[in-house]
C-alpha cells in the first residue's frame, strides 16, 4: 500500500505508513566554545575560503562530509577527511579542507648542492581552508598530491586531556584536530581559533612549546543530496493533518445536518458530509487517491465550501498543520425568501397571509417543524428564513391568481406578488345549435384564466347555466364546453377586473353519437378479486327480460357478452345492437359479482363504463362509475346504473351505485 501524501525524504513508507529511514550519518559540523559554526568565510560563490567562526545559523557551508573514516562510529585516533558541499547539498569535487602551505629549505648535502625547498603543511600563520588541493605539479622533496594537506586526526577531549585511542566519538563531544607536517623537528600541529585576525579564522600552526590547539564541540549527522541536514527525529515524516470542518448557523450556533464540504481547487478533491440530525455538525474530511481514502491533507492553506439545504453556500480558509488535527469551522446563513405583497396599484397590502407551500398547495415545514406562514408587515412584506432548496409555491389568500412558483436555490429569492382588490361573476350557457339554440342541461363547462388555473362546472338550474364567482385574474382565458352527444367547443373570453359577464357556446350535435349504432358495457379491474363478472338485463323482445352472464353469453340475438375473464384485470364487454334497424325500447340494468369472492370490491380498482359506438365503431363515453364511489356496506353485488334507450337510440342513464346480496344467478 502506498502512502499519501509521500512520506519525507528523510522516512520510508512501510505498509502504507511512514517510518523515520535509519540515521546513516556521513556529516560533520564544527562549533567553537561560544556556540559558532566553522564555515568557509568566503564561501560559498568562491569555492574557497578560510574556515573560520559565523554566528549566522548553519547550512551548506558549515557543513562536510565525511570521506574518512568510512566505519561508524568515529573514534578517537581516527584519521579523517572533509568534504565541502554545494548548495544542493552535493559534494563538491576536490573542495576538502586542507592546510595551507609553508616553504621549507632544506640542509644540503654537500657545499656544492643547490639548495631545496619543500612544502610543509601548517606553520606560523598557516590557515585552515576549504579549497581544491595544491596543484599536483612536482617540487623538490614533494610528492604531488600528498595526502597530508587533507587528512587530520581527531581526538576526543575528555577532563581536559585526549581520552584513550579507539573511544566513541558522539554527537556534543568535545574534540581536537591536529595533522602532520613534514618536519621532522615538529611532526605535529593542531588546528588553532584566531579571533585576532580579520577575519577570523583557523590556522594551523598550534604546536608544542607554542600557541595551544582549539577544543571544539562536533555535531554528526546525516546528509542527503536535496534534502540537506537532517532533521531531529521528532520531525514529522509527512506533512499533513486530518482536518475536520464543523458546520454551524451563523445566528445561533447550532451545528448544521447534512452539509456537504469540500476543498477548493487547486487543493486536492477532500470532502465530507456532516452526519444527519441529531448531529454534531463535523464532517472529516477525505479523497480516494492512489487508490484508497485518505484522511491527511497536505499542510499548508485550505480553503473549504460548505452546502447544505436551506442554507447559503459558505467559505472558510485555514492554515492545515504538518501533524495532527484541525477543526476548521464555517458558519451557514440561511438561504432567505422575502415577499412583498401589493395590489394592482401599487400600494402595500399588509396584514395578508403568506404562504410557502408546493406546487400542490402542501404545506412546506421550517427546521422547528411548523408551516412557513406569516402575516405582511406594514409595508406589505414577509420573510422566511431557511427556506429548503426546490420549487415553492408563494401565495396568498387574498387572491389565488397572484400565486408564483419559484425554485428556490442557496442565495433565496424575492417574489413580488401583485393582487387584484376585485374580482368578476363569469356566467356560461350552453346552446344547441341545431336545436333553435335551445339551452342544454348537464354540459360539461372547463375555463382557464391567464395564471393557468383551471375551473370546471355544469350547466343546470332555470335557465340551465355555469356560473363561476370571484374569478381572477382579469384578461384573456378561454372556455370549453362538453356535452355527450355533441361535438366540444372552445371559445376565447375576456374576464372583466370586476362586475359579472356572460359567455354564450353553441354546441353543434355529433351526427354519429347522435344515430348510435351500438352501445356497450366494459368492466376492468385489478388483480384482486381473480373473478369479478359483468351482468346485464333488459327487455328481451318476448315480454319478458334477458340476463346476460358467463354461462348465457348471448341470452337474445342483440345482446352479447365477448369473454368470461377468470384470471383478473379484464375487460369484460357487453354489447347491444340494433333489432331489425332499431333499437329494443326499454330498461336496461348493469350490476357486477365478485364470483371469486376471495376479497372484497376494495382495493379491486374496478370500473364500469357505458360507450355509445357510431357506424366506424369509434367509441363515446356516456357514463363512467367506480367502486371506490359506493357508499355503505359492502355485499357480493354491485349495482352499478340503469340506462333507458328508445327506438332511435336516445340514451337516458340514472347511476344506481349500491351494494346489494346475492349471488351469482340473481337478477337486479
Amino acid at each position: 500500500m502506498s502512502c499519501w501524501p509521500a512520506c519525507s525524504g528523510w522516512c520510508d513508507c512501510i505498509e502504507g505508513g511512514c517510518r523515520p529511514a535509519p540515521l546513516k550519518p556521513n556529516a560533520v559540523r564544527i562549533r567553537t566554545g561560544d556556540g559558532r559554526y566553522l564555515r568557509a568565510i568566503d564561501g560559498p560563490t568562491a569555492f574557497f575560503g578560510y574556515l573560520g567562526p559565523t554566528s549566522e545559523q548553519p547550512g551548506t557551508w558549515d557543513t562536510f562530509l565525511i570521506d574518512e573514516p568510512t566505519t561508524w562510529p568515529v573514534r578517537s585516533g581516527d584519521q579523517m577527511v572533509l568534504r565541502a558541499v554545494d548548495d544542493t547539498w552535493r559534494p563538491l569535487t576536490d573542495v576538502l579542507i586542507r592546510v595551507d602551505h609553508g616553504v621549507r629549505i632544506l640542509p644540503k648535502k654537500g657545499k656544492k648542492d643547490t639548495p631545496l625547498v619543500s612544502y610543509q603543511f601548517g606553520g606560523p600563520d598557516r590557515s585552515v581552508l576549504v579549497s581544491s588541493p595544491l596543484p599536483k605539479e612536482s617540487y623538490p622533496a614533494y610528492r604531488p598530491g600528498d595526502p597530508g594537506e587533507w587528512t587530520f586526526t581527531i581526538t576526543k577531549i575528555e577532563g581536559g586531556g585526549p581520552a584513550a585511542p579507539g573511544t566513541t566519538i558522539d554527537t556534543g563531544d568535545q574534540v581536537m584536530f591536529s595533522f602532520g607536517t613534514r618536519n621532522p623537528a615538529q611532526p605535529v600541529r593542531s588546528w588553532r581559533l584566531r579571533d585576532d585576525t580579520a577575519p577570523r579564522h583557523v590556522d594551523g600552526d598550534a604546536e608544542p612549546g607554542g600557541p595551544s590547539g582549539t577544543v571544539f564541540t562536533v555535531e554528526f549527522n546525516e546528509v542527503r543530496p536535496g534534502l540537506g541536514w537532517r532533521p531531529p527525529t521528532d520531525t514529522p515524516c509527512r506533512e499533513c493533518a486530518q482536518v475536520t470542518a464543523v458546520v454551524t448557523r451563523r445566528s445561533d450556533g447550532t451545528h448544521i445536518a447534512r452539509a456537504h464540504v469540500t476543498a477548493v481547487p487547486p487543493s486536492r478533491p477532500f470532502a465530507g458530509d456532516t452526519p444527519p440530525q441529531p448531529t454534531d455538525g463535523r464532517a472529516v474530511l477525505t479523497a480516494f487517491i492512489d487508490d484508497a481514502v485518505r484522511d491527511c491533507v497536505p499542510a499548508g492553506p485550505l480553503t473549504l465550501q460548505a452546502a447544505a439545504d436551506r442554507f447559503q453556500i459558505a467559505s472558510a480558509t485555514a492554515q492545515v498543520p504538518d501533524r495532527g488535527s484541525v477543526d476548521v469551522p464555517i458558519a451557514m446563513d440561511c438561504t432567505t425568501v422575502t415577499v412583498r405583497v401589493a395590489d394592482t396599484a401599487g400600494s402595500p397590502m399588509p396584514g395578508e397571509w403568506v404562504f410557502l407551500t408546493d406546487r400542490q398547495g402542501n404545506p412546506i415545514l421550517d427546521l422547528g417543524g411548523n408551516p412557513y406562514q406569516t402575516r405582511t408587515d406594514l409595508a406589505g412584506r414577509a420573510e422566511f428564513a431557511c427556506v429548503p432548496h426546490r420549487e415553492i409555491k408563494v401565495s396568498t389568500d387574498y387572491d389565488p391568481s397572484a400565486d408564483q412558483v419559484v425554485t428556490i436555490g442557496p442565495p433565496g429569492a424575492h417574489v413580488d406578488l401583485t393582487v387584484q382588490l376585485t374580482a368578476a361573476t363569469v356566467i356560461v350557457r350552453v346552446l344547441d345549435a341545431d336545436n333553435n339554440d335551445q339551452p342544454l342541461d348537464g354540459a360539461g363547462v372547463r375555463m382557464t384564466t391567464s395564471d393557468t388555473a383551471v375551473r370546471t362546472s355544469t350547466t343546470g338550474g332555470t335557465p340551465p347555466q355555469a356560473t363561476f364567482a370571484r374569478v381572477l385574474p382579469a384578461g384573456a382565458a378561454t372556455v370549453r364546453a362538453t356535452m355527450a352527444g355533441y361535438l366540444p367547443s372552445t371559445v376565447p373570453a375576456t374576464i372583466p377586473a370586476s362586475g359579472s359577464t356572460t359567455i354564450v357556446i353553441r354546441l353543434r350535435r355529433d351526427a354519429p353519437v347522435q344515430a348510435p349504432t351500438g352501445f356497450m358495457l366494459q368492466l376492468d379491474w385489478g388483480t384482486a378479486p381473480r373473478d369479478l363478472d359483468l351482468h346485464c338485463s333488459g327487455p328481451d323482445n318476448a315480454g319478458g327480460r334477458f340476463h346476460c352472464l358467463f354461462n348465457n353469453m348471448q341470452p337474445v340475438p342483440f345482446v352479447r357478452l365477448d369473454v368470461d375473464d377468470r384470471d383478473a384485470t379484464g375487460p369484460e364487454r357487453i354489447k347491444i345492437t340494433p333489432v331489425g334497424g332499431a333499437f329494443l325500447p326499454g330498461d336496461f340494468h348493469c350490476w357486477i359479482d365478485n364470483f371469486s369472492g376471495e376479497r372484497t370490491f376494495d382495493g379491486s380498482g374496478a370500473s364500469v363504463t357505458l360507450l355509445s359506438l357510431d357506424a366506424n365503431s369509434l367509441p363515446t363515453r356516456r357514463g363512467r362509475w367506480v367502486v371506490a364511489d359506493v357508499p355503505g356496506t359492502q355485499a357480493r353485488l354491485w349495482s352499478v346504473a340503469r340506462f333507458t334507450v328508445d327506438a332511435q337510440g336516445q340514451l337516458t342513464v340514472t347511476p344506481v351505485m349500491s351494494y346489494q346480496s346475492g349471488d351469482w344467478a340473481t337478477v337486479l
